[in-house]
């Protein structure tokens, strides 16, 4: 179901992915369920139409998620020299967002940006941004609809991961109907859940647990409580024998929130490369997609990210320290409210 708002828009897209041949599909870096599964799903559907399509991930395809990937030519060098008549960037809040430098004649070749982040720079030739839709997945399956494009049992395992990983199991607050009609559709295809659910539920790995150990073990508390906080080093990897893929794959973020009393939480990280990185959860209102785009990064309300190639002492300290007054401004807020 598309909104009313958006018809003209998705009208346009529909339009030139039919009079394109080559299209290539692009999302942002480290890929997460929605990332992959709305770059695999859509793939797979264009390539079902005859379509000459390629991919790329700068960072991969992660290993857990492997099993809805198809066969299809992968881009991960950091300049693509583009001769597609459309490229389709998903997920991704800016086209810098992908890792990707796009060399690109826009006479011949559109871009054009799909997304659901509240912080989207409108950075396509056509940009379809909903920032009510619960995933870029989601999106993609309505437009896929809207289109006739081909969605079998193949497709939707794609757009099924996206749409039950980015939804955090259709439990995100305020989540609107269309996640369920989305999610409905898809099912009549007749697609088989149980390689998401396995791998959600039970796909986890020893270091993946290893991690998530590590973090039950070393989060601080901050702001009554309200805030939860873990830095986790290389050389805490390196003690564990984990890389970064295992924090991802630990489930830490989320797990954070379960605590009762805690609406805000920030794991901050860093891979052996020099990179470091913030992923913000929230829930009940607590705003922390503003702390994430003051740090360069985006997302969305209750979930966002950033990364800078700093140390990670640096990059935590601003980031608790941003997060903290974020919190504090929230409750005294909802204080003077109550």
């Amino acid at each position: 179901m598309l909104p009313d708002n958006l018809k003209e828009n998705a009208q346009q897209i529909v339009d030139s992915i039919k009079a394109a041949s080559k299209i290539l599909v692009t999302a942002h870096l480290r890929p997460d369920g929605d990332a992959t599964g709305s770059v695999s799903g859509l793939v797979k559907s264009l390539q079902k139409a005859g379509k000459t399509v390629e991919a790329g991930m700068i960072d991969g395809i992660p290993e857990r998620f492997a099993f809805v990937w198809p066969e299809v030519m992968l881009y991960r060098e950091p300049t693509i020299n583009s001769d597609h008549d459309l490229i389709i960037v998903l997920d991704s809040g800016d086209a810098d967002r992908t890792g990707f430098t796009y060399n690109r004649n826009p006479q011949k070749t559109t871009m054009i940006n799909i997304d659901h982040h509240a912080s989207n720079t409108m950075f396509g030739d056509l940009n379809y941004v909903d920032t009510q839709a619960s995933a870029a997945c989601e999106i993609v399956a309505a437009l896929l609809d809207y289109g006739g494009f081909p969605i079998d049992a193949d497709v939707a395992v794609s757009l099924m991961l996206g749409l039950v990983t980015d939804s955090r199991f259709f439990q995100n607050e305020g989540l609107r109907h269309t996640a369920h009609l989305a999610a409905a559709h898809l099912l009549q295809t007749g697609l088989d859940t149980s390689p998401i659910l396995n791998t959600l539920n039970s796909g986890r790995s020893e270091l993946d647990l290893r991690v998530q150990g590590f973090g039950l073990s070393n989060f601080k508390l901050e702001c009554d409580r309200r805030l939860a906080t873990l830095v986790i080093t290389s050389a805490d990897l390196q003690k564990l024998g984990a890389g970064t893929g295992n924090i991802f794959g630990s489930g830490i973020f989320n797990l954070l929130l379960s605590m009762n009393e805690t609406y805000a939480s920030v794991v901050i990280f860093e891979r052996d490369d020099g990179m470091s990185f913030c992923e913000f959860r929230s829930r009940g209102g607590v705003n922390v997609k503003d702390v994430a785009v003051a740090m360069g990064g985006g997302g969305h309300v209750p979930a966002s990210g950033c990364s800078r190639a700093v140390p990670v002492g640096q990059l935590a300290a601003e980031a608790i320290s941003l997060m903290q007054k974020q919190v504090e401004a929230f409750f005294a807020s909802a204080e003077k409210r109550a």
